[in-house]
Parts: structure tokens; sequence; C-alpha cells
């Protein structure tokens, strides 16, 4: 797992997530408020609001109460948790607070192609 988790907050704008995924590069952030785990962002969700970035709060596109794993848990438990939910990450609890990340990558797991226009690895052609 990943211990240092780049987050963004409920009453951040998308275009400050889109910011943070991009320099990362990430395709998701949790989403944390006071440390406590309230959510996540996945360029999926911002991809939705993409011609209001700027003016759309984090807390509105993202989802709630995502699937966690706590630290003692297997990897062949967040692997199965990640197959059945169909996400490419988990976010690490202890208690409601946010610890750590686990990614598909991280388990050796494919993960859905990300989208050309959020992945800072595409090359855009003139």
């Amino acid at each position: 797992m990943t211990r240092k988790v780049v987050t963004v907050r409920p009453g951040d704008t998308l275009a400050a997530a889109a910011s943070k995924m991009k320099a990362g590069p990430f395709r998701r952030l949790p989403v944390v408020e006071e440390d406590q785990l309230v959510g996540i962002v996945s360029e999926f969700d911002l991809r939705r609001y993409a011609d209001a970035l700027d003016s759309t709060l984090v807390e509105t596109a993202m989802t709630r109460d995502p699937i966690t794993v706590i630290p003692s848990e297997t990897l062949e438990h967040a692997a199965a948790l990640m197959r059945e939910y169909k996400v490419g990450a988990l976010p690490v609890i202890h208690g409601r607070k946010l610890v750590g990340i686990v990614v598909a990558k991280d388990l050796m797991m494919p993960e859905p192609q990300p989208l050309p226009e959020w992945d800072p690895r595409a090359r855009r052609k003139s």
C-alpha cells in the first residue's frame, strides 16, 4: 500500500482534483475531511463534469462511502474486492482515518484503460 496518499477535500474544485491527478499521475484521489475518509473521486467522475471543472466541487462528483480495506486484511481479499466491485483502488482505513491506498497496479492486476484526455502519458497529435 502507498502510505503517503495525495488527497482532496470535499470543498475543492474538480479543477484542483484534475490538476493533482495529472501531476501524480493518479486516476483517483481519496476525499478527506479532518483526516476522515468521506469519499473518492476518479477521472471518470471528472469526465461527467468536464465542462464545469472550475465551478463544480469535489463533493458533487465523488463516490461517498467507497469500498475500503483495513491494514490487517490480506492482499487476496483486496484483490477479490477490486474484482467484485470493479474498482481500481481501495483506500486503506483505520477507523475512518485514511492510512493508505492500494491500487490494482500494486497487486499486479489489470486496470481499465485511462481516458486519453486525462492520461498525462497520452501524446496529443498536433
